[in-house]
């Protein structure tokens, strides 16, 4: 009997090995770059959820399911942890909205209490509506001024009057205090508006340092992109004599951007041409990178380096065929 039971155990092992082999065999058979982006697609997914502190679209997502009871459509606990969380995924005129509305229907106390959060969402939509939609060279640089000065007034100025408000209940709110100085800049109104009791002087001065100010040329070199925080290495990529940009964003689904140089100052994105398509979330973004070897496409040479060099180091443990590259050459940092 015991000798029977081991042959069954054993049967029932291979089957389970047997039935195993297609999906490792099809695996293998995919390319290292086809099995990174699944891999962080399968990532992205995993992170999206309320656990993760920074996955704001899944809370906000939690928090949409449960408005949808009729026990908490008057639940202002839960209509003000939405209006914070739609400010952080870039929907300020949602925010502002529901905070207006509740504000309209509650006691002074409540009022009080949410009036940081009105603010901040004001002074958001202001940039909003004019540092990104409407974005030039001097856009959101401090201090404000010149063709930095709002355009579309309607967040900052609801900001100064909130903010206002909120130093009439606590002279002692410094936060507060700053945030109305910035507001009347963006306007282009600091510091001759400023209450004199709330003003904060000296902030359009120039430092002691003579500096030539920075002037923002991503737009008309081709670099003008709208993602969260990253990293960037510049180097010349494919061997012609002038520097390419390689940019990464740690948005969950951000993408990874490569710019080629067009040898006039200006730059195309070749991040498809350069089998990156679909590689994304890195933050920080260093290493040594090697030039890709002489006679090689350009996108094909970038797209193996960066294979090389990064994907091993990070995702190396997570897939059992990541093993086939050319000559063994990982790469080191």
């Amino acid at each position: 009997m015991k000798i029977a039971g081991q042959n069954e155990s054993s049967y029932i092992k291979l089957l389970i090995i047997l039935s195993l082999a297609p999906i490792v065999l099809f695996s293998c058979r995919q390319s290292s770059h086809e099995q990174m982006i699944g891999l962080l697609a399968q990532q992205a997914k995993i992170s999206s959820t309320i656990n993760n502190p920074y996955s704001y679209t899944a809370k906000l997502a939690s928090v949409d399911s449960a408005l949808q009871l009729a026990a908490n459509k008057q639940n202002n606990r839960l209509w003000l942890l939405k209006a914070s969380l739609l400010l952080k995924v870039g929907k300020e005129q949602e925010s502002v909205s529901i905070y207006d509305s509740l504000a309209n229907h509650s006691t002074p106390s409540q009022r009080k209490s949410m009036l940081r959060g009105m603010g901040i969402a004001n002074m958001r939509l202001g940039e909003r509506t004019n540092c990104m939609l409407n974005h030039n060279g001097s856009s959101c640089i401090f201090p404000i001024k010149d063709a930095g000065i709002q355009k579309i007034q309607t967040g900052s100025k609801k900001a100064i009057e909130i903010y206002e408000e909120v130093l009439n209940n606590d002279t002692t709110d410094l936060e507060s205090r700053w945030l109305l100085n910035i507001a009347f800049m963006a306007l282009g109104e600091y510091p001759k508006e400023v209450p004199r009791k709330y003003l904060i002087p000296g902030l359009d001065a120039d430092t002691g340092y003579k500096i030539k100010p920075f002037t923002d040329m991503a737009p008309d070199l081709g670099l003008d992109i709208n993602e969260q925080a990253g990293g960037v290495i510049i180097d010349d990529f494919n061997n012609d004599g002038y520097l390419d940009i390689v940019t990464t964003s740690w948005g969950l689904t951000d993408p990874m951007h490569y710019f080629q140089n067009n040898k006039d100052g200006t730059f195309t994105d070749k991040t498809e041409e350069s089998g990156l398509k679909g590689i994304f979330r890195y933050l920080r973004f260093a290493g040594r990178l090697e030039r890709p070897g002489m006679g090689k496409p350009a996108g094909v040479a970038v797209a193996q380096q960066w294979r090389r060099h990064f994907y091993r180091r990070y995702y190396f443990e997570r897939a059992a065929c990541f093993s086939s590259y050319p000559n063994g050459n990982l790469g080191r940092f």
